[in-house]
């Protein structure tokens, strides 16, 4: 039985499960807003979780970045002899996924000492 023949019920079954996960997620997260609007409350709380959704995507676009970097800088490391192959694969991965993350820190802290700024200028 060759990796193909198991590779696509399970793919398959992987991609019916995500659909009905997402369904469910979307209709709960409407039924939520529908409510909230219906008892007269404020459904601000949603718009903070668009800023949320954001930020992470910042993170891991940041982070993921850093990453292919880890793997570039591991493979020159290995051609050039430098490192063997494993562990210049290895801590160049960690050593720049890492810097990655100092750097979305060091990005979000001051994206939220901008957003402060403005909000006490706008009070």
């Amino acid at each position: 039985m060759s990796n193909v023949e198991v590779i696509v019920p399970v793919a398959f079954f992987a991609m019916i499960f995500g659909i009905i996960v997402l369904v469910t997620y979307y209709r709960n997260k409407r039924m939520e807003r529908t409510a909230l609007i219906a008892s007269g409350r404020d459904a601000s709380i949603f718009k903070e979780e668009e800023k949320k959704t954001r930020i992470n995507s910042l993170k891991y676009g940041i982070f993921l970045i850093g990453i292919a970097i880890g793997f570039i800088v591991g493979d020159s490391l290995a051609l050039g002899g430098v490192m063997t192959e494993g562990v210049s694969y290895i801590s160049m991965v960690l050593l720049f996924g890492g810097f990655a993350l100092l750097v979305f820190y060091l990005l979000a802290r001051k994206m939220g000492k901008e957003t402060d700024k403005i909000g006490s200028v706008n009070e």
